[in-house]
């Protein structure tokens, strides 16, 4: 497909960032959803995972929250 100007081996190194962008914050989205956490530590994580995409998921997993017991 190189004459039409479509270089599919370049495409996908372009792709990694953006799964990396939006699915490993969305995949940390879900996972702090399912733990029973109080309304201001996951208002937080959530504030922290949304502005600051990369950074913000990678810090949930490394801090990993414990749930609150009830």
């Amino acid at each position: 497909m190189e004459p039409l100007g479509i270089n599919f081996g370049l495409s996908i190194f372009e792709l990694i960032p953006l799964i990396l962008l939006i699915g490993f914050p969305v995949i940390s989205l879900m996972d702090l959803a399912k733990k029973k956490l109080g309304s201001t530590p996951l208002a937080v994580w959530v504030l922290i995972i949304c502005a600051v995409p990369l950074l913000g998921s990678l810090a949930y997993w490394i801090i990993r929250p414990a749930p609150e017991k009830t």
